[in-house]
């Protein structure tokens, strides 16, 4: 199918709600603004002159992806599609996003009107919009879109999200460490490698935005071929043309950035049926034979895995009971820190009302019983034992994992009640919960149940299983076949989906420093004036591990007070050898790699080691390492 001639498709909106606010609390005020809307839009068709499109002549609501762009007709809100749960010629059901919030700083909106005109357009590779038909558009509106991604696109920034705010700022040269997170170039752990210099942060500091002194590849298209971790370095395969690898010995030619996030997509319980076709990642795996159920649909997909890299999982939606499903009864809250809902047991020094449940997970149950007061109150000059949310989580827990129940138990804070509670959720393979009063507790009150002590409700029924695929690489999971619409495909959520990353690479051809990158080895002195473990028998291990692999399997040189000692090339005969799985086997000198370990054989040596002996390894490193 032709991607060459942009799309460019108008509509309205049917129905608009808010989904997630930006919740970030960082000056800007925005933190109850919401970012992302759950949107579902009509389109119209928009007519070509390229026959070799997906439908000849023509792109329609099918054709929308996500990664596309919605705009309203004035250009003031701009957002783009995160993903996508059922489309058709003219309808498409989708969640959009307001990109750093930049439609709302640049306008102080970024919501869309029902009823309302709208444009859905593509970015080019630069980054920038591609709109073909400008009918559309109010008087101004294409230049409010021009302005928005000229704002945050026109110096190629690249935007790195960190979970913690990285200690860099604007101006900074910066590289990355392994595990993804940006540093100031040349601080220890980051790559040698130069990124390039940050030009501003937002979000507190956790989105950083950088402008690369190379070329940053982000989608790149065989995901699973990048095996590496932040800060890898891939070379050109000397065994297979076009392929690269990790292993050196090729020429640098790529810097991974940050780590992978897995692709997925959500669907739901529903199967194909005969008049289906279903292609995963351009690989059909279903033409119309009969499929049982999820399980049988999970299986056949699976099967292909090899061809497609996605995988399916097929797990009952979870499901929960927690306290506030019902009205808790407990005494007023000024006995009590907040509504917390505790269980009473008895008067101090009194008879001890011990109330117990049987709690089920459709397969296996258990008997908790509530023995452990950690509190007390005090009613009306009477001291009461008492068991708090926190005491009630310690039955819980200890009741699931004694009998292997597939539901998880957590505290959680009951906001119309304004205490804390207990929540337990199924998770594997539970079907339901189900707790019942075997021993109500004291002054009569239940446990769980109306008029109880913890106000949970006492069953819960999971819903049919949901079909799960995902690409662990990171790619795109692309659903295609027949029919498009009315069947199987692009509905219930059976849509495309690239929710993942792929990590972004950089060019190393030249890192910024004029003088290209091209590999070599160097000296190092990461592994001089080391101070051994004291050894008594041969294969004793020293201590002290290699720091970097050499360059380009070369020479590694051993030297103990100054003194150079054999070093054993793949058998256990010289003075020393290394190893990498507690010294039972020895390296030849040609596989030594990062991490392995030096054992000494004293016998050949002469001498055994002690903490006051000084050995030294030297050797060359890679320039890229």
């Amino acid at each position: 199918m032709s991607t060459f001639t942009p799309i460019t498709l108008n509509g309205t909106v049917t129905s608009t709600s808010g989904q997630l606010a930006y919740g970030e609390t960082d000056g800007t005020g925005m933190q109850l603004q919401m970012q992302t809307y759950d949107l579902l839009i009509s389109v119209n068709p928009q007519s070509t002159g390229d026959g070799s499109s997906r439908k000849a002549n023509e792109y329609n609501g099918i054709d929308v992806s996500e990664g596309m762009w919605i705009s309203d007709s004035a250009g003031g809100t701009i957002l783009r599609i995160k993903s996508i749960s059922s489309k058709s010629a003219g309808i498409v059901e989708l969640v959009a996003e307001d990109v750093d919030m930049l439609s709302f700083r640049l306008n102080n909106i970024n919501s869309l009107s029902a009823g309302g005109s709208i444009v859905v357009f593509s970015n080019n590779p630069e980054g920038e919009a591609v709109i073909t038909n400008t009918s559309g558009f109010e008087v101004g509106g294409l230049d409010k879109i021009q302005s928005r991604f000229l704002v945050n696109e026109a110096d190629d920034r690249v935007k790195f999200t960190h979970s913690v705010a990285p200690s860099v700022e604007a101006g900074d040269i910066v590289t990355v460490d392994n595990n993804g997170n940006l540093v100031k170039y040349g601080t220890i752990g980051g790559s040698s490698i130069k990124v390039g210099t940050v030009l501003n942060t937002i979000r507190n500091g956790k989105d950083v935005f950088v402008k690369p002194f190379n070329d940053i590849s982000r989608n790149y298209k065989n995901p699973e071929a990048l095996t590496g971790t932040p800060g890898s370095v891939y070379y050109t395969d000397i065994n297979t043309a076009g392929n690269i690898t990790t292993i050196a010995g090729g020429k640098a030619s790529y810097l991974q950035l940050n780590t992978k996030i897995a692709s997925t997509k959500v669907m739901s319980s529903n199967v194909p049926t005969s008049g289906d076709i279903v292609l995963i990642n351009g690989v059909e795996v279903y033409s119309g034979s009969e499929i049982a159920n999820i399980e049988a649909w999970k299986n056949l997909i699976n099967g292909f895995t090899a061809s497609t890299n996605v995988v399916a999982t097929a797990t009952a939606t979870p499901v929960s009971v927690q306290g506030g499903d019902i009205e808790p009864n407990y005494a007023p809250n000024d006995f009590w820190s907040g509504g917390d809902s505790y269980i009473t047991v008895g008067p101090v020094g009194g008879t001890q009302d011990i109330g117990q449940v049987a709690i089920s997970d459709g397969i296996t149950s258990a008997l908790i019983s509530f023995n452990n007061p950690d509190d007390t109150i005090n009613v009306g000059g009477q001291e009461y034992n008492i068991i708090t949310p926190t005491a009630q989580l310690v039955k819980f827990n200890d009741a699931i994992s004694q009998n292997g129940l597939s539901i998880s138990a957590e505290l959680i804070d009951m906001v119309a009640y304004d205490g804390q509670a207990i929540k337990l959720t199924t998770n594997g393979a539970a079907t339901q919960i189900v707790l019942t009063n075997v021993n109500t507790a004291a002054f009569g009150n239940n446990v769980v149940g109306t008029a109880s002590w913890t106000g949970i409700g006492m069953t819960a029924t999971v819903g049919s299983p949901v079909l799960t695929l995902t690409r662990n690489a990171g790619g795109p999971i692309e659903i295609t076949g027949s029919p498009i619409s009315s069947g199987w495909i692009n509905s219930n959520g059976a849509v495309s989906s690239n929710s993942g990353r792929v990590p972004y690479l950089l060019l190393i051809e030249s890192d910024g420093s004029g003088s290209g990158s091209s590999e070599s080895g160097v000296l190092t002195s990461a592994d001089l004036n080391n101070s051994p473990s004291i050894t008594s028998s041969d294969g004793d291990s020293t201590g002290i591990t290699i720091t970097y692999t050499p360059f380009s399997d070369s020479s590694v040189t051993i030297k103990v007070n100054g003194m150079e000692i054999n070093l054993s090339n793949g058998n256990k005969n010289e003075d020393a050898y290394f190893s990498a799985d507690g010294g039972t086997t020895s390296r030849l000198i040609a596989d030594i790699t990062a991490g392995d370990t030096l054992y000494w054989n004293g016998t050949n040596a002469g001498y055994q080691l002690d903490g006051t002996d000084d050995l030294d390894i030297s050797y060359q490193k890679s320039s890229l390492d």
